[in-house]
């Protein structure tokens, strides 16, 4: 008989083998955790890191130490900030409504006319300026 079949005749699982494997090899097992826990580390940290410190970069430009003036660099938003605006809602009417503040309490805020803007053509001047 082979050394898989035990005396009984019957086959020994894969799982009896692992299980006996494991018992026989616990510095092996222990290693291969470490090894797959610091594999997993250095993913985490090779992804993680460099994003956060292109943002740092952006962010604090010229701010760090060591450096000898600010860096010219610009976030998306400073540049779309420059070539357009944001466009102001469509003119309406906003209903009276009560709100909460923070402290709790609750005050009334009265119907007034929200949106458009200044460079409507059929709005005089004196109405943009209200």
């Amino acid at each position: 008989m082979t050394d898989s079949t035990p005396e009984a005749a019957e086959p020994t699982t894969f799982r009896e083998k692992a299980k006996d494997w494991a018992a026989k090899h616990p510095r092996t097992i222990r290693f291969a955790k470490a090894a797959v826990a610091t594999v997993g580390m250095a993913v985490v940290v090779g992804v993680l890191a460099p994003r956060g410190t292109t943002e740092d970069e952006a962010e604090f430009a010229g701010h760090a130490e060591g450096t000898t003036g600010p860096k010219d660099v610009e976030s998306a938003a400073d540049s779309t900030e420059e070539t357009e605006q944001r466009k102001s809602p469509d003119r309406h009417n906003v209903i009276p409504h009560k709100r909460r503040l923070k402290d709790g309490r609750e005050i009334d805020v009265s119907g007034y006319e929200r949106g458009g803007s200044s460079e409507d053509e059929d709005e005089d001047p004196g109405e943009a300026a209200a």
